[in-house]
């Protein structure tokens, strides 16, 4: 699909959404938000040993649109809409194949995205034992879920209102 179009698409969904949907909207994407401050929290130990160990080379030689998905994009628009403009430059060096991420500031890190604000799979993806912080990221995963599926029943929804205008007429 491509990140950039993921991108575009998550522009348009916020966009287009009701008062309604936008506020379910933001209160899924407030409720991811948490448990990934629930997630960071009881996984401090595991973000060290990555920030340590590590030294991000998880966000080396990826191909970034497997990991990021429109999701992400509604979410972190949701969230962080003041970093819309710094993704959209990072955004020009999309490449079809492996690479850095995109979304290292001067290629190397931090990452763009705030700590508590980041793709599902970039905050739930350890180099070590998961298990104490399972009950945490199957939260996580949950959240993000309810967000795709109300996404993808956008689309019913607002031709479910539009057929009911047409009936009140």
């Amino acid at each position: 699909m491509g990140i950039n179009y993921k991108f575009r698409k998550a522009e348009e969904i916020i966009r287009e959404s009701d008062p309604d949907d936008l506020k379910k909207l933001r209160g899924i994407c407030q409720e991811i938000q948490i448990a990934e401050e629930d997630l960071l929290r009881a996984s401090e130990e595991l973000m060290k040993k990555c920030r340590d160990g590590c030294e991000g080379l998880c966000c080396r030689n990826i191909h970034l649109d497997g990991i990021i998905t429109l999701s992400d994009f509604v979410y972190i628009l949701i969230v962080e809409s003041q970093i819309k403009e710094k993704a959209r430059k990072c955004l020009k060096k999309e490449s079809l194949f492996s690479s850095d991420c995109i979304f290292l500031k001067n290629g190397k890190g931090p990452c763009l995205f705030p700590v508590n604000s980041r793709p599902e799979k970039c905050i739930v993806t350890f180099c070590a034992d998961e298990t104490p912080i399972r009950k945490e990221i199957r939260r996580l995963a949950s959240n993000f879920d309810k967000l795709s599926r109300f996404i993808l029943l956008r689309k019913p929804r607002v031709l479910k209102k539009m057929l009911l205008k047409m009936i009140r007429v």
